[in-house]
């Protein structure tokens, strides 16, 4: 892996200093996630850097760096008997997860493909993953077709335990300590596949749609090694099924208004899986030309889904067959998202520079996040942590 990013690191600056039609574009992006309520409480840091360069307009190569510095408090036995206050007992945590990438692209007049590697480590965590996509535009640019294909594989961090042994009788993971290493942890796999097809069309000047269609592959290891779920009479680590695929379909619709200056945007995706979750989302934004390069994009969208055909609020009074889970996410819930996007682009000078760029760019995102689980309770406590907020800071430069 290191070789491999030294090689397009290589690439990248050969391509800046010895080509010139040589471009290179770098962004770096700073995002931070607060979601709180009661006394649960998740707080994320999200850095990111990408750089990219391309040599005459056919051949691109790619690094990118991500990280996540995440915190919070979690509830580790869900629905736990008696006088056990689950929200003021709750278990801190903390994680720091890297993810180093790699890729490049080849692209003709009206084609490209585009091969992309990946790889992650956390504590608990360890992946790998390769994508490769394909792009073709059509009929004098108006039609845009491309397919991708994703695959992942995932390490996950348990306790271990005997196999053949129930799941009611097994135990959640008391902490990260020792993964990977000591000898009463084991190591799960969890593999993805990850198809997707897009057609974006030009209709008029001012009107373009995009259809996507995806399709998802997961087998493995999917519950939280570190929540565990109370079953009547002792709590076990949850238990989800080793398999599920995930089927989504969007549509995309981008209005032009002279008059305004701005764009109307419109978007619905509707999804479903084997555990019987059915979801659909609605998105409407404008996004508007303040004045040269500055624009403004404001957005509103509404999420709701089923619960997972295995999910029950008290499986000691209500089991749901031979899977149990503490995840709010797989209960009936739906969000409220609005937010805002601003962007500027610096204006250039006299020599079509931006100092020492050839372009530069700032931008901010805002977006408030309201959550219902309407079924999912810790104990008889609705979930107090059901409001976020998300911030991002973005620069990108061009040389």
């Amino acid at each position: 892996m290191p070789a491999l990013l030294a090689v397009v690191a290589a690439l990248v600056t050969l391509a800046a200093a010895g080509d010139a039609r040589a471009q290179v574009q770098a962004s770096t992006t700073a995002t931070y996630y607060h979601e709180s309520g009661g006394g649960l409480s998740h707080n994320a840091i999200t850095p990111s850097v990408r750089v990219r360069g391309t040599i005459r307009d056919a051949v691109t190569v790619r690094l990118g760096w991500d990280a996540d510095i995440v915190s919070g408090a979690s509830v580790a036995v869900v629905d736990a008997p008696g006088d056990v206050d689950a929200i003021t007992s709750a278990t801190r945590w903390s994680d720091f997860r890297n993810v180093v990438s790699g890729g490049i692209g080849v692209r003709g007049e009206y084609t490209s493909l585009d091969v992309t590697y990946a790889w992650g480590r956390e504590s608990d965590y360890r992946s790998h993953s390769f994508a490769i996509a394909g792009r073709a535009e059509l009929f004098d640019r108006n039609t845009t077709f491309e397919l991708s294909y994703a695959r992942g594989f995932d390490q996950i961090c348990n306790l271990r335990q005997p196999r053949a042994q129930d799941a009611v009788d097994r135990q959640r993971l008391p902490s990260s300590d020792g993964c990977f290493s000591a000898d009463d942890r084991e190591a799960l796999s969890l593999s993805l596949q990850t198809f997707q097809g897009s057609w974006t069309q030009a209709w008029l000047p001012i009107l373009t749609t995009q259809l996507t269609l995806t399709a998802q592959v997961l087998n493995g290891y999917q519950a939280n090694a570190y929540r565990a779920v109370w079953l009547g009479r002792a709590a076990a680590q949850e238990h989800h099924p080793e398999n599920r695929v995930r089927y989504a379909a969007g549509l995309g619709v981008r209005l032009w208004v002279q008059p305004l200056r701005g764009a109307l945007q419109l978007f619905g995706r509707a999804y479903r899986d084997t555990w019987n979750i059915l979801s659909a989302t609605a998105e409407l934004a404008w996004e508007q030309n303040i004045a040269a390069g500055l624009r403004v994009r404001v957005r509103g969208r509404y999420y709701n889904q089923t619960g997972a055909a295995f999910f029950s609020d008290d499986y000691g009074r209500a089991p749901r067959g031979q899977y149990f889970t503490g995840d709010r996410e797989l209960s009936p819930m739906s969000s409220f998202v609005a937010g805002g996007r601003i962007r500027w682009e610096l204006p250039a000078g006299d020599d079509g520079k931006v100092g020492p760029f050839n372009a530069f760019g700032i931008a901010a995102v805002f977006d408030w996040i309201k959550y219902d689980f309407r079924e999912f309770r810790y104990g008889r406590v609705a979930v107090p942590n059901d409001t976020g907020m998300l911030a991002t800071l973005g620069l990108d430069a061009e040389f």
